[in-house]
């Protein structure tokens, strides 16, 4: 089979934008509503426009007064003794923990999450939380009450964004 021929069997028409925003509609989503984000952009088939028109996508589904979450996760914050996909050589963890550079949510990227998150970090206007190893980006009128200081002992209990997604009835 052809690369052309792979890329049209994945559906009849490209996705775009439109025919995300409606294809989310038709699933429930709706304005004003606080929506988390798991994301596989090469679920959705070819997409014109790639992660861009995903986000805004999903931005207009859920309007201007609605809170879009994505997970904003970079677990190679963490101990490289627990890493196991792919573990890191025991000669190298000391290495590692001294010169792992410390998280910044501005700059630090996602891990392993794919390419709608990573680029929904950076949007303009959205905001991360301050966990190193499980944070969350939000965006939306609600994005300040869902990722403000979230607690380092228990990044998804109670205090956490996904709690605050819970009260919101996200």
């Amino acid at each position: 089979m052809s690369e052309q021929d792979a890329i049209a069997a994945q559906g009849t028409e490209p996705v775009t934008e439109q025919s995300l925003a409606e294809d989310l509609r038709a699933l429930g989503v709706g304005q004003e509503m606080v929506v988390l984000v798991h994301s596989s952009l090469s679920a959705l088939g070819w997409v014109c426009g790639g992660p861009v028109a995903v986000i805004r996508a999903l931005l207009q589904a859920v309007g201007a007064d609605g809170t879009l979450v994505m997970p904003a996760h970079s677990g190679d914050l963490s101990d490289p003794s627990l890493w196991r996909s792919p573990p890191a050589p025991a000669a190298w963890w000391d290495t590692i923990r001294a010169t792992m550079p410390a998280f910044d949510p501005a700059v630090t990227p996602t891990r392993r999450l794919g390419v709608i998150p990573e680029l929904f970090r950076t949007w303009p206007g959205a905001a991360r939380s301050n966990h190193p190893s499980c944070s969350f980006a939000a965006l939306g009128p609600q994005a300040a009450r869902i990722v403000p200081e979230q607690r380092l002992e228990d990044p998804m209990g109670e205090g956490s964004p996904l709690s605050a997604i819970y009260e919101l009835g996200g």
